[in-house]
C-alpha cells in the first residue's frame, strides 16, 4: 500500500514538473519590423569597375526596402576616395542585396599592401585598401552585426613598355654599364613594373602618395643556375626626380644570402 502511494506521489509530481516546464516566464519577442544586418565581422571584395559589391541581407522579404549605411576609414583620405553610392535597396521578395560603394582615385592615397604574384616570368600586381560599414543600430536586425571591416583590392593594369635605364653596378649584375630595360605604368596607381630586367623575373615597386617613400616587397628576380631562385629582399628606396634607388637587403637563394646592394632606376 505504501508503494503504491509513493508511486502515485512520483507521478503527480512527474506531471506537475511536465506542466511547469512548458509554462513561459514573460513575453516571446517577435519582431514586426523589417531590419538588416551583414553576414560577417570582415570579409575581402574586389574592386571591379570602379565599384565595391557589399552583401547586405533583411530579416523579411515581404515589400521593398531602402536602407542608409555609412563608411568610415582610418586611412587618410580614404573616405574621399570610397564612398556609398546610396542606400542599400531590397526588391520585394528579396532576401538579400548589394550595398555599392563607388571608388574614386586610388593614386591619391596610400594602400595596406602592395602584394606580387609570380606568372612564369611576368607578375600579377594588385592593391587593398581596409575600410569598414556600418548599420544605425535602430535598423539592424536581431544578429546586431551592425559593421564590417572590408578590405578591397584591385588587380592592376600596366600601360605599354616604356624605356628606362637600370644601374645595377652595385646590384644584382654588377655591370659597370647601366643597361636599358622595359618598364610598365599601372593604371590609376603609382606601381611600376620592371620586365624581366636580368633575363627572367619582372618585379614591381610602389611610390607612395607623398612621392617620396618606396614599396617593394619580397620578390624573386633571377633564376641562378647553380642556387635556383633569387629573392631581392629587405628593400628600402628613395626617388629623387625620376630616379628611384632600391637599398637591397639581401640577395637570398636556398643556400643562403649573396648580401646586398643596390638597384638604381632612371624612369622615362
Amino acid at each position: 500500500m505504501k508503494k503504491n502511494i509513493l508511486t502515485c506521489l512520483s507521478l503527480f509530481a512527474l506531471m506537475a514538473g511536465l506542466v511547469s516546464c512548458d509554462k513561459t516566464e514573460g513575453t516571446i519577442y517577435t519582431p514586426q519590423d523589417d531590419k538588416i544586418s551583414f553576414s560577417a565581422v570582415s570579409t575581402n571584395l574586389t574592386i571591379e569597375q570602379g565599384n565595391v559589391a557589399l552583401p547586405v541581407s533583411r530579416s523579411f522579404t515581404s515589400g521593398e526596402l531602402s536602407v542608409p549605411l555609412s563608411l568610415s576609414a582610418a586611412g587618410e583620405g580614404y573616405e574621399d576616395v570610397f564612398s556609398l553610392a546610396g542606400p542599400v535597396t531590397f526588391a520585394d521578395g528579396q532576401a538579400s542585396a548589394l550595398a555599392n560603394i563607388s571608388v574614386g582615385d586610388i593614386s591619391t592615397i596610400d594602400p595596406s599592401a602592395l602584394s606580387v604574384t609570380a606568372t612564369g616570368n611576368d607578375i600579377s600586381v594588385g592593391l587593398a585598401f581596409p575600410f569598414t560599414v556600418a548599420i544605425d543600430s535602430a535598423n539592424a536586425s536581431l544578429s546586431n552585426l551592425t559593421s564590417i571591416n572590408v578590405l578591397a583590392s584591385n588587380t592592376l593594369t600596366f600601360g605599354d613598355s616604356q624605356t628606362a635605364e637600370l644601374n645595377s653596378e652595385e646590384g644584382w649584375s654588377e655591370s659597370e654599364t647601366p643597361h636599358v630595360v622595359e618598364v610598365q605604368k599601372a593604371e590609376g596607381a603609382n606601381v611600376y613594373k620592371v620586365v624581366s630586367p636580368f633575363g627572367a623575373n619582372s618585379f614591381a615597386f610602389m611610390i607612395k602618395s607623398d612621392g617620396e617613400t618606396i614599396v617593394c616587397p619580397n620578390q624573386i628576380i633571377d633564376n641562378h643556375p647553380d642556387y635556383g631562385p633569387v629573392t631581392m629582399g629587405g628593400v628600402t628606396g628613395s626617388i629623387e626626380g625620376n630616379v628611384v634607388t632600391l637599398n637591397v637587403g639581401g640577395y637570398s637563394v636556398s643556400a643562403g644570402s649573396f648580401g646586398g646592394g643596390k638597384e638604381v632606376i632612371t624612369l622615362p
